[in-house]
């Protein structure tokens, strides 16, 4: 039997098997690729990451400092400005750092960034959502894309207790249809996708998502997230929000929800409060729940509600805050047709 140091090679070259189509058509042979992950951060991963850059012709740089402290808070100043003079940015670390001000200037000035951040771990490099067929995951998106198309309230709800009603009045972006001239995995910007002003520039990954800025200040009613929610992880008990035209008015559910309200209070502003800002569907059928946003709120069928930011998504909403929220099993209706029935996506 292998012993636990003699089993890491063959995770590394199971890690590269999977990561290896996403820089085969992000970069390229002479490019400067910087790669920005913490300390605390399992470092088989960022090694995986380096080793297939190089092994592309690219000169990795491996960018390492202290995790912070929350989310979307910037890495330190000379991070930053090796960012913004990379050919190619890739975030692996602990915390999310994609919609951070140093990920909306890296992106502004142009660098396309590969986001695998949050917590990313190396089994999920090995399994799950990293394994789809991510060519027919876009034209799952497109297909639900063209139902939703026009769509104007939407109303979720799901088995344990969720209620709400918001509008998607001129918040449903349609992707392009895919013809194969685009790799699934290929970097792309969001203002492509009508999302006007939006600086995002890069591509996720694991993946995928069909993404959903819901209009600000309509939602009413009760949001349950029963899964997995941004930096607290795995959910020992469900958390409740109570929602009044937009905004939360209450936070319950165990210590957790304590963690969270408490978390909002340090890190977050008073547009930290709006929710949901994001009701987003997942489309990865191979996804898992880990415990890890980057592959949790993916799951097919599965919708992640958000706090906080998003007008860098199609929304309006700025805050140093963006914070999701899995529920697993959704049942979502949009202008009275059934989208999703208890996690399972109808007519696409």
């Amino acid at each position: 039997m292998l012993r636990p140091a003699e089993a890491v090679p063959t995770r590394c070259i199971e890690m590269l098997r999977y990561i290896r189509p996403v820089f085969e058509v992000n970069a390229q042979a002479g490019q400067h690729v910087v790669i920005v992950t913490d300390t605390a951060h399992d470092p088989l991963v960022w090694q995986a990451v380096a080793t297939c850059v190089h092994e592309l012709g690219a000169t990795p740089s491996v960018m390492l400092f202290p995790p912070r402290p929350a989310d979307y808070l910037d890495p330190p100043e000379p991070v930053v400005e090796a960012m913004t003079r990379a050919d190619l940015v890739v975030l692996v670390a602990t915390t999310g750092m994609f919609h951070s001000p140093a990920g909306h200037r890296t992106m502004g000035a142009g660098v396309p960034t590969i986001v695998m951040d949050g917590g990313i771990t190396a089994d999920m490099l090995t399994r799950g959502g990293v394994t789809a067929d991510y060519q027919q995951m876009l034209r799952t998106r497109y297909a639900l894309g063209k139902r939703l198309e026009g769509a104007r309230m939407a109303r979720l709800r799901s088995s344990l207790g969720t209620d709400v009603t918001y509008s998607v009045e001129g918040r449903i972006f349609v992707p392009k249809e895919p013809d194969g001239s685009r790799h699934p995995l290929k970097v792309f910007r969001r203002a492509e996708e009508g999302r006007k002003g939006s600086p995002l520039y890069g591509v996720v990954f694991p993946g995928l998502e069909f993404n959903i800025p819901p209009v600000e200040g309509t939602a009413n009613g009760v949001i349950v997230v029963d899964t997995t929610l941004h930096q607290i992880g795995l959910l020992q008990q469900p958390i409740r929000f109570a929602v009044h035209q937009g905004r939360i008015k209450s936070i319950e559910g165990g210590y957790q929800a304590r963690e969270l309200e408490e978390y909002i209070r340090r890190f977050g502003d008073e547009n930290a409060w709006h929710m949901p800002v994001e009701a987003s569907i997942g489309l990865n059928p191979e996804a898992r729940i880990t415990g890890v946003q980057r592959e949790d709120k993916n799951i097919l069928g599965a919708i992640h509600v958000a706090l906080g930011r998003n007008d860098d998504i199609g929304g309006t909403i700025y805050s140093k805050l963006h914070l999701d929220g899995v529920i697993l099993r959704p049942t979502l209706e949009v202008d009275g047709r059934l989208i999703i029935e208890d996690g399972r996506l109808i007519g696409v």
